[in-house]
């Protein structure tokens, strides 16, 4: 795929380039050239650990492949997805073109930009929209990704606020496309849409730092990235698990904090934190009442 300067994306990002798999990217942005993918022709977004989002523009043949579908492209092809629903993408020639910006879901936030990713409609939760672009929109969107190579390539002291200020111009963009495909996850039995809860809560454990938080904590926010009416989740994991949503959650959060007072050494206050509750006193009143004992007498009780 050209460029409107006329260089190629690899040699925008030759000698700088990162590994083609996604799952090795630490910070909160990686931008990459599919052309430099070398994992059998098959480049995945599979489920991971920590959830990210992708703006992907593809030129050739693939197969995008989903749990349950197959969706074949031909053309240019723009992707905004998430690894909420898990997929690959599959070239038919052998060949990729193509360049994807992935990032953390902490990238795009109210506070750095006065947008929260979720809501956009590109990245509604459940739903994979494919746009297919003519050869003058591949170009216009190309340049936009292109300055934000310019900026992979600098190391200047707004190259995150640029960066991020060119993939909110790829969002709004394509939000004034209409997609050609679309693939809705569907959750079609009680032990699937269980299975699902269970995989997306997992996906915020382990704490690995202070820093981290769980981003979901409640029934109605799991519901809402699941596209479910909370009282069908807890109605569905209820019948699956035999317990509410709400207790499968508050065992996880205990579990985690038993594991962070026993072999970290943070304070209370950093580990109330990290599992998503407001104030210290929030979490001793959740901890106390869940194990009839207090955080600080737990984490003495297993010194001694």
């Amino acid at each position: 795929m050209e460029l409107k300067s006329g260089n190629t994306l690899a040699d925008k990002t030759t000698g700088n380039h990162t590994s083609g798999n996604p799952m090795n990217f630490v910070d909160n942005f990686e931008i990459l050239d599919l052309s430099k993918v070398d994992n059998n022709h098959f480049f995945s977004f599979n489920y991971s650990r920590k959830t990210f989002y992708t703006a992907t523009l593809l030129q050739g043949k693939y197969s995008i492949e989903f749990e349950d579908k197959n969706m074949e492209l031909t053309g240019n092809t723009l992707l905004f997805t998430t690894s909420k629903i898990p997929f690959g993408i599959h070239t038919l020639n052998g060949i990729y073109k193509g360049i994807s910006c992935i990032f953390k879901e902490d990238f795009i936030t109210k506070n750095n930009c006065g947008y929260r990713l979720l809501e956009f409609p590109i990245y509604k939760p459940g739903t994979q929209n494919i746009y297919s672009l003519t050869d003058n929109q591949a170009e216009n969107f190309t340049a936009i990704y292109a300055k934000i190579f310019d900026e992979k390539l600098n190391n200047g002291n707004y190259k995150e606020s640029l960066q991020r200020n060119y993939l909110l111009e790829l969002i709004f963009n394509a939000q004034k496309l209409d997609p050609v495909l679309s693939y809705i996850k569907k959750n079609n039995t009680t032990e699937e849409i269980a299975c699902s809860f269970i995989r997306l809560l997992e996906a915020q454990f382990p704490i690995d730092n202070p820093q981290d938080v769980i981003k979901l904590k409640t029934a109605g926010e799991f519901a809402d990235h699941l596209s479910l009416h909370p009282n069908y989740l807890n109605r569905q994991v209820k019948l699956s698990k035999g317990r509410t949503v709400s207790e499968i959650i508050n065992a996880r959060i205990e579990q985690e904090a038993k594991i962070l007072l026993k072999l970290t050494n943070w304070n209370i206050a950093q580990i109330a934190n990290s599992l998503g509750f407001e104030e210290p006193s929030h979490f001793n009143t959740f901890f106390k009442k869940h194990t009839k004992i207090a955080p600080t007498d737990y984490r003495k009780l297993k010194k001694e």
